[in-house]
C-alpha cells in the first residue's frame, strides 16, 4: 500500500506465483513436495485475497476491505506497510491461532485456464522451493495422480467455485453503490503517521437504507452476516497497530 492497506491483490502472474505450469505425469513421476517449513513466500505482501465463505473466521483476525479496481477483490489486510506481512513472525510462521486463508493454504497448487481445451488445469509453482524427489507426497503414483494431488485438486476447485459465489456478492455491492473509498490515517505511539488508501469498504448508512424487498434476498442468500463480517473487522485495525509495535 502506498501505505496503501489493499494493495492490488492479483496482478498479471497471481501473487506468490513465480513459475506455475501443469504437472505432468512423464515429467513429475518421481517429484514429491514437502509441505512449507516456513511461510516466507508470503512475507512480503500486506493483504490476501478472500473468499466470502471466510469472511466469518477471517473477521475474527484481519480487517477485511475490498481492493480498488474495476472489479474490487475482498482482502485480509495483514499489515499497515508495503510488503509487510505482520502475521509472520522472526521464525518465518503464521501467528499461531490466526486464522490461514485458503489463498495462502492453496500454495503451491493453483488452477489455471487451458484456453486451448476449454478447461481449468492443476498447476503447481516450480518456484515454490517445495519440490524435489525427497519429499513428503508424491504427486504421481504410478500413471495417476496421487491421493494428495487428488486431494490439492478438489480443493482448488472448490476454491474455485467460492470464486464464483463471491465474484456475485461483489457485484451486488457494486449494483447498490454500498463500496466507498475508506483512506485513514492511522497514529502509531512514536508519533508517526501511516497512511491507508486504495481500499473500499461497505458503506453502512447506505446498507441500512438498502429497500426491505433486497434484504429479504439478501439473507436468503446469506449475504447479510457478510456485510456484518466486513463492518465489525474495523475493529481489527488496532491489532495490525499493536502488531506493528511489537515487531519494531
Amino acid at each position: 500500500m502506498t501505505s496503501s492497506a489493499a494493495a492490488t491483490p492479483e496482478a498479471a502472474m497471481p501473487m506468490f506465483y513465480t513459475a506455475p505450469r501443469p504437472l505432468d505425469r512423464v515429467r513429475d513421476a518421481k517429484t514429491k513436495l514437502s509441505r512449507p517449513t516456513d511461510f516466507s513466500f508470503a512475507a512480503k505482501t500486506n493483504a490476501i485475497p478472500l473468499l466470502v465463505d471466510e469472511f466469518p473466521m477471517a473477521a475474527a483476525y484481519y480487517p477485511i476491505v475490498f481492493a480498488d479496481g474495476p472489479v474490487p477483490v475482498p482482502a485480509a489486510v495483514v499489515g499497515l506497510k508495503n510488503d509487510q506481512n505482520l502475521f509472520i513472525g522472526a521464525d518465518k510462521t503464521w501467528m499461531g491461532g490466526a486464522y490461514l486463508p485458503a489463498y495462502v493454504r492453496r500454495y503451491p497448487f493453483i488452477l489455471m485456464d487451458d484456453a486451448d481445451n476449454k478447461q481449468f488445469v492443476l498447476c503447481i509453482d516450480e518456484g515454490s522451493g517445495m519440490l524435489g524427489e525427497t519429499g513428503e507426497f508424491s504427486l504421481f503414483d504410478g500413471e495417476e495422480p496421487s491421493a494428495f494431488t487428488k486431494s490439492a485438486m478438489e480443493f482448488c476447485a472448490a476454491l474455485r467455485q467460492q470464486g464464483d459465489s463471491t465474484d456475485e456478492f461483489v457485484k451486488a455491492l457494486k449494483e447498490y453503490d454500498l463500496l466507498m473509498p475508506n483512506n485513514a490515517e492511522i497514529a502509531a505511539r512514536d508519533g508517526s503517521r501511516v497512511q491507508l488508501s486504495g481500499f473500499l469498504i461497505v458503506d453502512p448508512k447506505k446498507f441500512d437504507a438498502l429497500p426491505d424487498s433486497v434484504v429479504l434476498q439478501w439473507r436468503k442468500k446469506g449475504w447479510l452476516g457478510l456485510v456484518y463480517a466486513q463492518l465489525l473487522s474495523s475493529h481489527r485495525w488496532q491489532n495490525l497497530v499493536d502488531l506493528m509495535h511489537r515487531a519494531a
